[in-house]
């Protein structure tokens, strides 16, 4: 396959036979798309059979968790018909792909919403947190916070790596006390954005959805209609007065945040193996009509068979028992047929902005939409947005006057939420906010600086107490590493 790719781009990059070429080098693609997701499918869908097999057999009190089981099990059998028709009639449907995106499409979206509900716990966690200390039976011992800011300091700087570097720092200024007026929090964000200004407009875009993400500016459409008991949960941290809480309604709160928190990765877990499958199975669906078979070998043709046992069981367990020794046949074929992929796939992008609208051929325009599809579909992100045009040139470029429209709108809503904020619910926030924004310190010295001052500036000895826990939880962590 790598051989026969490189010469058909030669071929095209010289000008020769460039269109019938093109074609060969999609159908090329595509073959080496739908091999690497059958065989990732051969070792992947028993495991999530399995799964769903133990949903159904579970029995909970939990409402919003049996929606989930009956969503799962209707999900699996729309998934498992559109394997059928490609692994055993050998006559895929059309319609199958609009049906399984629909689903992609509604996974996505409680995906949203189950992420909101993080940001939200972690919100109040941060403040419940801070609160706890002050209800002790012992003492709470003085902080020395010179002595803090130096430790921090130096595990900041404990390695030469810059990635690092702004990792830990970034992790570090999450927990720290936020003591700073709006103004100033705005101006953070304010240069912050002047950090895209020449780039796309996707990428402000992209940035300013994040700040209101852990703000929690827009809560997702349909918040009200799905998952009941996380929403009244969340209902009942954001209606609590922090400023007079005791340690008893500390304690039963933070117990529920674990609860749910428990509950949200596990239908998370979930979501997320069975997107992985899904996507498999879209990109077999997308590339079906380009594969040649010429190019497949011995390995595809057992993935398939493994595939097929799955989905015309009766019992899985039953149809897995010789799976052992088919499984031996597709050793390293996983990673082959990914280096098969990664080889072709390289010239993807260029053809596709050189060439999609220069030609009239709606078979080529068809290829190139199918594999920006699958190039997505196979990414390192599960819910990748399949719609975007694919193109991946500055078309649109970030300005000062369209960053500092956004900017103004993202402070406007920032200003009038804050506003119906207590202080600890601000200061949480900041803290979350502050912890997405690239590093804005110039020199060492200002880190240092700014660390002695967010500590020394917080009279509040409970609050040190839990920050300085949770900074030295977290340089201990790291250091494991």
């Amino acid at each position: 396959m790598k051989t026969t790719g490189k010469k058909l781009l030669t071929y095209i990059q010289a000008d020769k036979d460039r269109e019938e070429n093109i074609l060969k080098y999609q159908q090329l693609l595509g073959t080496a798309f739908n091999n690497y997701s059958t065989i990732k499918l051969s070792m992947n869908l028993f495991t999530l059979y399995e799964r769903i097999a133990d949903l159904l057999d579970t029995q909970s009190p939990d409402d919003d968790m049996m929606q989930v089981r009956d969503e799962m099990e209707e999900y699996i059998n729309t998934l498992s018909f559109s394997l059928r028709t490609v692994f055993v009639d050998k006559k895929p449907e059309d319609t199958l792909i609009a049906d399984i995106n629909s689903i992609r499409d509604k996974i996505t979206d409680d995906m949203k919403l189950l992420t909101f509900y993080v940001d939200a716990y972690e919100i109040y966690e941060y403040i419940l947190n801070r609160k706890e200390p002050k209800f002790r039976e012992d003492d709470l011992t003085e902080i020395d916070t010179e002595e803090l800011a130096d430790s921090m300091f130096n595990f900041v700087f404990a390695e030469d790596d810059k990635l690092l570097i702004n990792t830990r720092i970034q992790d570090l200024v999450a927990q720290l006390p936020v003591r700073m007026t709006k103004n100033h929090f705005f101006d953070i964000i304010s240069n912050s954005l002047m950090i895209y200004r020449g780039g796309e407009k996707k990428s402000v875009d992209g940035f300013i959805e994040s700040i209101r993400d852990a703000a929690l500016l827009d809560e997702p459409a349909g918040i009200t209609d799905r998952y009941a008991s996380l929403y009244d949960f969340y209902k009942e941290l954001k209606d609590q007065n922090y400023e007079s809480i005791d340690k008893e309604t500390i304690d039963k709160l933070n117990e529920k945040i674990s609860e749910n928190a428990d509950k949200i990765s596990s239908i998370c877990s979930d979501y997320m193996m069975m997107t992985e499958v899904i996507n498999d199975i879209l990109v077999v669906l997308y590339t079906e009509g380009m594969k040649d078979n010429s190019y497949l070998d011995n390995k595809y043709d057992t993935a398939s068979d493994i595939i097929s046992s799955i989905v015309t069981a009766t019992d899985i367990y039953e149809a897995s028992a010789g799976f052992d020794s088919l499984f031996v046949k597709l050793e390293g074929a996983q990673e082959d047929a990914y280096e098969n992929l990664a080889s072709l796939n390289s010239g993807l992008d260029d053809l596709y902005n050189t060439y999609y609208e220069m030609y009239e051929n709606e078979g080529i325009k068809a290829n190139f939409d199918k594999l920006i599809k699958v190039d997505r579909l196979t990414s390192t992100s599960l819910f990748m947005d399949l719609e975007d045009n694919g193109l991946s040139v500055v078309v649109d470029e970030a300005d000062d006057i369209y960053i500092n429209e956004e900017k103004s709108l993202l402070i406007e809503d920032l200003t009038a939420h804050f506003g119906k904020l207590g202080r600890s619910e601000r200061r949480s926030i900041m803290a979350k906010v502050m912890s997405l924004m690239p590093v804005f310190f110039n020199t060492k010295q200002e880190i240092k600086e700014y660390f002695e001052y967010a500590l020394s500036s917080c009279s509040d000895l409970a609050e040190l107490t839990a920050c300085k826990e949770l900074i030295d939880d977290l340089i201990i962590y790291d250091s494991r590493d």
